[in-house]
């Protein structure tokens, strides 16, 4: 098992390290790139691939760096001595107390190895290219305030999970993704109320010409607007955006106001209706309930292989609820996500471009699509000419100049069908 762990764990750096290489050479199809120079200028090639490039090797040392320090400290034997020390000082019997302990030590590691590089791609590199609008004071707090809230809400997960896998000694396989969906659901609901709260001021969308257009686009699509949003993310950047978040009625669009500053209002409203398409094919209900089944199957594969595991000793794993397995846990799981990547990336993708269609289907106003992806890829310095593996395996939304065709093409599918019912 041990000999299978080294090999996985080498073909995972060989394939990131190929990923990444992959970065560097983008996409250097003529074709490709003749259709994006009909929107773009050079310099917007040129300054995209320099964004996504900036920090190259921070972004490649990370990782390698992480989890060479776990596999350092689970050989050496650190990590049971320091499980030990912690059940020794809060006593063997308290399984909610030490197993919380170690869950914070843990995370106070994996804190002070990235802080560094999320200062500077964060916050540095932001700053570089004209995104942040933060202070390094300032982008600190606002860390560790991501931080605290991230801790606790991962804690609180985290030790249900534990409890279940001590007390459903044989059912856990069933009840953990029962717990984990119901837990992911019930932090969906309360998102907007009492996280969001804490870094934005939100408030619902002015009256004026984009709120006329946003109901109207509501009403052809079928949709009772009960939640539209504006956050204040200027405060923070100058990035662009707008999601869709919540389940049942409790749903809600949610735009930046940089977003609405930069677009004008078709392509603030047309941008709404690519929302509006989440929201219509219900995507997060959707994405919770692959999630449920993705993490039954883990469950199941956990409760096959865990005994096998727990033999080896470099491992460092004692019973299934106990918090020293999370080094080895979090190496597993950095690894397999990797290797997974590509089924979320493709889901995801398909999510996006149902919802670019249905804003299409509603609109109809295929050249403000067009000028509104462009404007996004402007504002953000997205990268043009990704390769397309990187794209098949890592990103979560079709590149620009795809969407782009997707429109182009639905206009020309949209002459033919009019210039077919004149005749």
């Amino acid at each position: 098992m041990e000999r299978i762990f080294w090999i996985i764990l080498l073909v995972w750096v060989i394939f990131r390290i190929t990923l990444m290489s992959l970065s560097l050479k983008g996409n250097t199809d003529p074709i490709a790139k003749e259709h994006v120079t009909k929107f773009f200028s050079e310099k917007d090639i040129e300054s995209g691939k320099n964004y996504a490039l900036h920090g190259f090797w921070v972004k490649m040392i990370l990782p390698f760096l992480t989890i060479a320090l776990m596999v350092i400290l689970m050989k050496n034997g650190t990590v049971p001595a320091v499980f030990n020390r912690i059940e020794q000082w809060a006593g063997s019997d308290s399984f909610w107390l030490k197993n919380l302990l170690f869950l914070l030590l843990f995370t106070a590691f994996l804190e002070a190895i990235s802080l560094p590089f999320s200062y500077y791609l964060d916050f540095l590199s932001e700053k570089e290219f004209g995104f942040s609008n933060l202070t390094s004071f300032q982008w600190f707090l606002r860390h560790i305030k991501f931080l605290i809230v991230g801790l606790v809400i991962e804690s609180a997960g985290l030790m249900m999970v534990l409890w279940f896998f001590k007390t459903f000694e044989r059912s856990w396989p069933f009840i953990v993704p029962i717990g984990i969906t119901v837990y992911g659901i019930f932090i969906t609901l309360l998102f907007p109320y009492l996280i969001t709260p804490l870094f934005y001021n939100q408030k619902p969308i002015s009256d004026g010409p984009l709120k006329e257009k946003i109901l109207q686009i509501a009403e052809k699509a079928g949709i009772t607007v009960s939640g539209i949003y504006e956050l204040d993310e200027s405060r923070y950047s100058n990035h662009t955006n707008a999601y869709f978040t919540g389940l049942f009625s409790e749903k809600r669009i949610v735009l930046y106001d940089t977003l609405i500053k930069s677009h004008t209002v078709d392509e603030a409203a047309l941008i709404f209706a690519h929302e509006a398409g989440h929201w219509k094919h219900d995507h997060v209900f959707k994405g919770m309930a692959m999630g449920f089944v993705g993490s039954f199957l883990t469950c199941l594969l956990i409760w096959w292989i865990f005994p096998f595991l727990q033999c080896e000793k470099l491992f460092c794993l004692k019973e299934l609820y106990s918090a020293q397995n999370l080094p080895f846990v979090y190496i597993v799981f950095s690894v397999f996500s990797l290797f997974c990547a590509p089924m979320d990336a493709q889901i995801s993708q398909y999510f996006e471009r149902q919802a670019d269609m249905e804003s299409l289907k509603l609109t109809g106003l295929t050249k403000i699509f067009i000028n509104a992806e462009v404007r996004l890829a402007l504002d953000n310095k997205a990268d043009l000419l990704p390769h397309p593996y990187r794209v098949f395996w890592l990103y979560s939304h079709p590149p620009t100049i795809e969407r782009i065709a997707m429109a182009e093409n639905f206009e020309k599918e949209a002459n033919t069908t009019n210039s077919q019912n004149n005749q």
